[in-house]
């Protein structure tokens, strides 16, 4: 029977159902307490670092020369800037002494105390519209940053021990849940959206926030199904491609027959010089239509421009048609056009400008109206935040972030410190976020917290300073 739930346990956690491992693992520990394979899993699915550490601890006094656990304590201590504890010392048989598991150490009833007792954070109020936009350089400590896993939650902030148990004790039990706090995001009535970038309100119509002055618009992915429009386009250009490769064979025929017509000067070698140009042009025709089809942004901007040359070229032959008839003349320099070929020759090349210029116009229009096939269309912006663990949170709102969109990037980080509430880089993070939306006492409120589990960390004492120098230029 505890073999069957710790298999279902197993596969609960590779499924990523943290929640549903952890119950079926303290249920197990609670019959078992001694079974090393549940303490090692439980230690994968935990989110405090007090309970890691308990976990790790049984089961190296469970098994000392479990490496998995022994190198899985070494990083947390590390993390936690706590000397590692010595291995359980053997005895005089050769065997380690196994030390007193403490089976309520992580009991049903401790882990739901936990999961209630996390850090309150007040969702992030917007701002009043104010008369002057957020337009103050980021400082550079507000700028870069680290992207966590769950084997380095923390890349570049070392951190001491978590805080102590006065402060945990300290902390209140929150009085929000998962559904209030996204309709701070996604209001149920729709009046008015928060800017993701400053908080202000705003409505459905606008297109820039008013007071930061950001785009409220995105792009979205475009859809898998083909578009029609998307493959006309694709075939204008192979069709346009196979026109140029046509009439690029055109001048050596010519030059076939004016070496017909005057032996004696030879071949007119000119003559293939527009075939040598028009080649490469067929080629990105064909390569360009290959990218349109795979619906490549880049090969779109290529299309308009080339496409805009042609049309101006296709208009300046069907306006001087004449003009290629003194261009041939200077290509094939001694061989002279015969006189009887001028009046087809003028009017094959006003015909081919017109076409040309038909169907570069069509393709342009194509081009317009394909548009958002290709790119993508724009939608108004709506984040809809979905609580997770707390490293997804974090790394979503540094994601967030690096758009510069602070308010919802604020949203994930407040869930990450939720879930994970003495974690120096999710305090640390919030704050610097509380103090890019001019919220400075919640700014210095997150990092005194921080400060508290790290209090030698000189970066947090930086960042206190620099809210402590932004706050008084914004009383001025």
């Amino acid at each position: 029977m505890n073999a069957d739930t710790l298999h279902q346990a197993i596969a609960a956690a590779r499924d990523g159902r943290r929640d549903d491992a952890r119950a079926l693992l303290l249920h197990l520990l609670e019959a078992d307490p001694r079974n090393e394979r549940a303490w090692l899993w439980l230690s994968g699915v935990v989110d405090d670092p007090e309970d890691v550490k308990i976990c790790l601890e049984n089961v190296l006094a469970l098994n000392p020369s479990n490496p998995r656990a022994r190198q899985g304590l070494e990083w947390l201590h590390a993390r936690m800037g706590l000397p590692l504890p010595p291995l359980p010392p053997p005895d005089q048989t050769g065997r380690c002494l196994e030390r007193e598991i403490d089976t309520h150490a992580l009991s049903v009833a401790r882990l739901r105390a936990y999961r209630t007792t996390l850090a309150v954070v007040e969702p992030v109020a917007p701002p009043r519209p104010k008369p002057d936009p957020i337009s103050a350089p980021v400082p550079s400590t507000l700028q870069n940053w680290p992207v966590a896993t769950r084997a380095n939650p923390a890349p570049t902030l070392p951190t001491s021990a978590p805080a102590p148990a006065t402060v945990r004790t300290a902390v209140a039990v929150p009085s929000t849940d998962p559904a209030r706090h996204l309709a701070s995001v996604a209001p149920a009535d729709d009046a008015t959206i928060p800017c993701p970038y400053c908080g202000a309100p705003t409505v459905e119509t606008q297109r820039r926030c008013a007071q930061c002055g950001g785009s409220l618009l995105v792009r979205v992915a475009p859809s898998d199904e083909q578009s029609p429009i998307v493959q006309a386009l694709v075939w204008m250009w192979r069709g346009g491609a196979v026109a140029v490769l046509l009439i690029a064979l055109v001048f050596p025929v010519m030059g076939v027959f004016l070496y017909q017509e005057a032996p004696a000067n030879g071949f007119p070698i000119g003559i293939l010089i527009p075939s040598v140009i028009l080649a490469p042009v067929t080629i990105t025709g064909f390569s360009v239509a290959q990218q349109l089809a795979q619906r490549s942004t880049w090969a779109l901007y290529l299309a308009v421009g080339l496409t805009t040359v042609g049309l101006i070229g296709a208009l300046a032959l069907a306006v001087r048609p004449d003009a290629l008839i003194g261009m041939l003349n200077r290509l094939t320099s001694a061989t002279s056009i015969p006189s009887t070929w001028l009046l087809p020759l003028i009017a094959g090349a006003r015909l081919i400008a017109i076409g040309a210029g038909v169907a570069h116009i069509a393709t342009i229009a194509l081009t317009i109206v394909g548009y958002d096939a290709i790119v993508g269309r724009l939608e108004r912006f709506r984040y809809i935040l979905k609580p997770s663990d707390h490293l997804t949170h974090y790394n979503n709102g540094v994601a967030l972030k690096n758009r510069g969109m602070w308010y919802v990037a604020a949203l994930e980080w407040e869930w990450a410190v939720k879930k994970a509430p003495y974690d120096v880089t999710y305090l640390r993070a919030l704050g610097l976020a509380y103090a890019r939306l001019k919220q400075f006492d919640k700014a210095q409120s997150m990092i005194d917290r921080a400060l508290q589990a790290a209090p030698d960390n000189p970066r947090l004492r930086e960042d206190r300073a620099l809210i402590e120098r932004l706050a008084s230029q914004e009383q001025r």
